[in-house]
């Protein structure tokens, strides 16, 4: 298996590609972008209550773009930042080295990582007390149903969730990121395969390589099984961050973010494009989707 340093899978798109997906989105929703995505901050509405803080990185697949990797070091805690690389495959021989090479310059304090051949493994004391003193982990991308089989219900999803309340960081790109959500598409090109994933976002399913691959109707047909959920669908080079203590989003990196909103009561389905730099509540998206009502020709 090649190990790529500088993304998690192969990039396939171009930018006109990319251009039309968009415009192809937009013509089928019938809907702009959003006219404002500013942060409601006076109203802050918690949408899960188990975590005290800490945020989540969700890289869309294709390029870890050197701001992408900056800033997730920098939420880690920056020179003071432990971090813990997982990779959603078994490295070979040497492998490891190639895998920690991109983020050498990073200015982190200690980067390690952690490869758990099993589920054993996985809840072994001593292979998480790593996790124990880490302030950031993140998910390579590879196979999410391996990851899954692995972390899943382990030790090592505890440790996540006590990173998460010491206010660290925990990222994934491509399979990576699709493991972050409870409900997690373990698979399929049209028709989703479900699978549990970490739980780390209990009100939101992510779906990864968006535009790239044109997965909107696969996260639609998960939302329709899920109505109570968001669909997050990120594209290739670029993070979506979410600030965990108030559902903050802010988007960074080359193409966008797609908020998906099931169709709920009178209200129709709705999306939302994000785009670099924007920054807005998750709760706010839930309200403008709730004030919204389509005017038809």
């Amino acid at each position: 298996m090649t190990i790529r340093n500088e993304s998690c899978c192969p990039k396939r798109f171009i930018a006109g590609g990319l251009i039309l997906a968009v415009s192809g989105i937009f013509a089928a929703v019938g809907l702009h972008e959003a006219p404002s995505l500013a942060v409601d901050r006076e109203h802050p509405q918690p949408l899960d209550g188990r975590v005290a803080g800490g945020s989540l990185m969700i890289v869309g697949g294709g390029a870890v773009t050197p701001d992408i990797r900056r800033q997730f070091v920098e939420l880690a805690g920056g020179s003071q930042a432990h971090i813990v690389l997982i990779p959603g495959f078994d490295p070979p021989p040497g492998g490891e080295q190639r895998l920690l090479s991109p983020w050498r310059s990073s200015g982190a304090s200690s980067i390690v990582v952690l490869n758990a051949q099993n589920r054993a493994m996985a809840n072994n004391l001593a292979f998480c007390a790593t996790l124990k003193l880490a302030t950031g982990v993140w998910f390579g991308g590879g196979d999410q149903a391996l990851l899954a089989e692995r972390y899943v219900d382990t030790a090592v999803q505890d440790c996540l969730h006590e990173i998460l309340q010491r206010n660290g960081v925990v990222g994934g790109c491509s399979a990576g990121a699709a493991l972050l959500s409870r409900v997690m598409i373990r698979e399929g090109d049209t028709t989703p395969i479900e699978a549990r994933g970490l739980d780390l976002i209990s009100d939101a399913v992510v779906d990864q390589h968006f535009l790239a691959r044109n997965r909107l109707w696969r996260l639609e047909q998960m939302l329709e099984a899920h109505p109570s959920l968001v669909g997050l669908g990120v594209d290739e080079a670029t993070a979506l961050v979410i600030h965990l203590r108030n559902w903050e989003l802010r988007v960074v990196g080359e193409s966008y973010v797609v908020a998906c909103l099931p169709a709920s009561g009178t209200h129709p389905s709705r999306i939302e494009i994000l785009k670099q730099g924007d920054d807005v509540m998750l709760s706010q998206l839930r309200r403008d989707h709730v004030a919204y009502h389509p005017k038809f020709d």
